[in-house]
């Protein structure tokens, strides 16, 4: 054999030895239980119109309360809502978010400027805003349908 092989295992031999002589002399980690300390009284003296005797009753007697009760069974958390106010959260047609600045009558149609928020848009009859269709356009007012809601509104000007 080589001497370096040899060196090794005479190595492996002492750490394998050391380790065995040190594995019986661990110390233990299980530690003894102690006996409960007593126990001390912590609660405030009761006012005279409480009754502990009924609290102690209950919480003596809550463990037959509590076969009773059926853990696993379904339960409802949902808030009630009365149907008034179910009928209330009907969806409503939101307020037209246009605003009128001018008109011009090009020939036989007339085309309308409209602010819808910082944007300027000229639009006419058929034309598509976003969610809204321009159905018609006189002299007096425009006719929006409100697409989602199938629903008019009227911009009068």
């Amino acid at each position: 054999m080589k001497p370096v092989v040899k060196h090794v295992l005479a190595g492996v031999a002492a750490v394998s030895a050391l380790a065995s002589v040190v594995a019986g002399r661990e110390s233990r980690t299980y530690t003894p239980v102690r006996e409960p300390a007593a126990r001390i009284e912590t609660r405030l003296p009761a006012l005279e119109d409480i009754n502990l005797g009924k609290l102690e009753e209950r919480t003596q007697g809550s463990d037959a309360q509590e076969s009773k009760v059926d853990a696993f069974a379904p339960r409802n958390f949902s808030p009630v809502v009365p149907a008034q106010a179910q009928a209330a959260a009907k969806p409503t047609v939101p307020p037209l978010p246009f605003r009128y600045i001018g008109r011009m009558q090009d020939g036989d149609k007339l085309a309308v400027f409209l602010m819808n928020g910082n944007e300027s848009v000229a639009v006419a009859a058929g034309d598509r805003i976003g969610d809204y269709r321009v159905e018609k356009v006189t002299d007096a007012e425009i006719v929006f349908t409100y697409l989602p809601m199938k629903a008019k509104q009227t911009l009068t000007l």
